[in-house]
């Protein structure tokens, strides 16, 4: 177990107080890693990958956020452990993978699914590359460039925080988003698959995703499967705040929003994407640096420890 008990603002913590001793009741044989800055996830879990032959039946568990299970999914692959299972436990703001696995976010319910795991099963994974160096990052749930990253970069920038002492951090996503879109400029962008290539001169919001969920549990790509081999990537053209908001509104409800003029959808196994300006990245509700993106997506699998639902 993997535990940040700096998710969810500090939550965590008293989350994975619960979990332990639902763990501890059900007899479960497990030992306990606390992360205590950030990347600690990446470091624990490649030490663990390093040092631990694939013959050892080991399931390596995630307990805390979106980010999380970004640290630890790229420490296992740092460590050479592509083949050990990797398990989640969400305990964050967003929990979007635990929303995409159709895993119950509250903790203990999430617990219960997991005892009741047999096997292990495989699971689609993205990776993507930027073309100006050799590394290769892993991610479960999506990649943003521009107006999603910059509401990502705002939320993680004090806005949880702001919001912690009146137990509203779930909410600094939607604060953030109202105050970034005005600040948001749009962009160029250019698309290539393997089926097309399509250029963008005012690209505002470009989400390249694995699961249905964005932004703690807005339906970006209703579509989205995990057992197809594909990646969805949504690109959404800069548009007005009237007409952003009821975009807004039928994306919650609706999924309409996929028919709208201003939004594209792609569906690939492989995909490059470049920007003509510098702009704001995440993952999995992570910051990436602001920088112009040339950069390469594809697809890969990897065991999980979870139960298989239907998609």
């Amino acid at each position: 177990m993997i535990v940040n008990p700096f998710a969810d603002a500090g939550q965590a913590k008293k989350i994975w107080q619960k979990i332990e001793v639902q763990l501890k009741e059900e007899k479960v044989n497990y030992r306990v890693e606390m992360t205590d800055h950030p990347g600690n996830g990446v470091q624990l879990a490649r030490d663990f990958a390093l040092h631990h032959k694939l013959g050892e039946k080991w399931v390596v568990v995630a307990v805390g956020g979106d980010g999380t299970l970004h640290e630890v999914l790229n420490g296992l692959h740092l460590g050479g452990g592509d083949q050990i299972p990797l398990g989640y436990l969400p305990a964050g703001s967003g929990d979007d993978f635990a929303r995409g696995i159709k895993m119950p976010t509250q903790p203990l319910a999430a617990v219960k699914q997991f005892l009741e795991v047999q096997h292990a099963i495989s699971l689609d994974v993205g990776v993507y590359k930027n073309r100006m160096d050799s590394h290769e990052t892993f991610f479960t749930n999506n990649v943003g460039i521009g107006f999603d990253a910059s509401v990502v970069h705002a939320a993680n920038a004090g806005q949880k925080d702001n919001l912690k002492k009146y137990h509203l951090q779930s909410n600094a996503y939607v604060a953030s988003l109202i105050k970034t879109f005005f600040r948001q400029k749009p962009f160029g962008l250019s698309v290539k698959t393997n089926e097309t290539e399509q250029k963008f001169s005012r690209a505002f919001l470009v989400t390249t995703t694995n699961i249905k969920y964005f932004g703690g549990g807005v339906p970006i790509m209703p579509l989205a499967d995990l057992h197809d081999g594909k990646l969805d990537l949504v690109v959404v053209e800069q548009l007005g705040a009237p007409r952003f908001i009821r975009l807004f509104i039928q994306m919650l409800t609706t999924g309409n929003h996929l028919k709208s003029r201003v939004v594209h959808h792609f569906r690939t196994s492989q995909l490059h994407l470049e920007t003509t300006l510098p702009e704001n990245g995440q993952v999995n509700g992570e910051n990436i640096q602001k920088q112009k993106f040339n950069i390469d997506f594809w697809v890969t699998q990897r065991p999980f420890w979870i139960k298989d639902v239907a998609q």
